[in-house]
């Protein structure tokens, strides 16, 4: 019997006294954010910048954990680490892109806006920031949708908006982004990689650099239809249209339709 008791004292003592990791060290489990809606990530960039092929990796292994239809990415080439097409060489520099890198006084690149709310962010940052925008609640609702013509380039573009709360003011921003471009960028050591495959690249501001002001009415949805002549040089199968609701409090909501199959 008494062999016993010093057995139960003995467990007694194992299961109380085994803690070898501090309670400042356990992992604390976060719960996964739930999407409530989509977010817009704004990635400035530009294919002289070493560090921005990392930065664009980056985006991919998040839109691969949240999905590239709730975590939007729009790559924009602007800046002195921007280049434009010239002497045969294939640059992703664009007006509106420099218009935007001004506007958000974007100090250097790989630099991203996410909804358009808490500035301008380092890469270090971004995972959390998207995290918490994740878990914001939306009452705006977006539907794309494009009609494509081979033989003209033309699509068009129609945007029916709703808002599921009180009447909201706003614009509606769509943006033309195209995936797999075959241009130059600069790796680390000065690294040139002449066929690079860009995605998600900003290539034109549809309706404009800042978009189509709106009034969302509660009682009924909202129309836009927009035709619009792809440029040349873009491939129709891969490329996008972006639309996205916003006003000064951010970036409301956002949605990707592909132009053609």
């Amino acid at each position: 019997m008494k062999r016993f008791y010093i057995l139960i004292l003995a467990a007694v003592a194992l299961l109380t006294g085994c803690d070898s990791v501090g309670s400042d060290e356990r992992l604390i489990e976060i719960p996964p954010a739930t999407v409530q809606r989509n977010v817009l990530i704004e990635d400035f960039t530009g294919q002289r910048c070493i560090f921005c092929p990392a930065a664009s990796q980056a985006i991919e292994e998040l839109q691969k954990l949240y999905g590239a239809d709730r975590l939007i990415a729009v790559g924009i080439h602007a800046g002195p680490l921007a280049i434009k097409s010239m002497g045969g060489v294939k640059g992703l520099r664009t007006d509106a892109g420099d218009v935007y890198y001004k506007y958000w006084a974007v100090p250097n690149v790989p630099k991203a806006i996410i909804n358009r709310r808490g500035g301008v962010l380092q890469k270090d940052t971004w995972a959390g920031r998207i995290y918490e925008e994740f878990a914001q609640t939306t009452s705006i609702g977006i539907d794309l949708q494009c009609q494509y013509e081979a033989t003209t380039r033309q699509v068009e573009i129609e945007t029916d908006l709703k808002t599921l709360a009180e009447d909201v003011k706003g614009k509606l921003q769509l943006w033309l982004v195209e995936d797999s471009v075959v241009a130059p960028q600069l790796f680390p050591n000065n690294k040139l990689e002449k066929e690079y495959l860009h995605n998600h690249v900003f290539r034109a501001a549809i309706n404009g650099e800042w978009g189509t002001e709106l009034m969302l009415s509660a009682k009924g949805i909202h129309k836009e239809k927009t035709k619009y002549t792809l440029p040349e040089g873009i491939v129709p199968k891969n490329a996008w249209i972006v639309g996205f609701f916003y006003n000064d409090s951010g970036v409301l909501q956002a949605v990707r339709q592909k132009v053609s199959l």
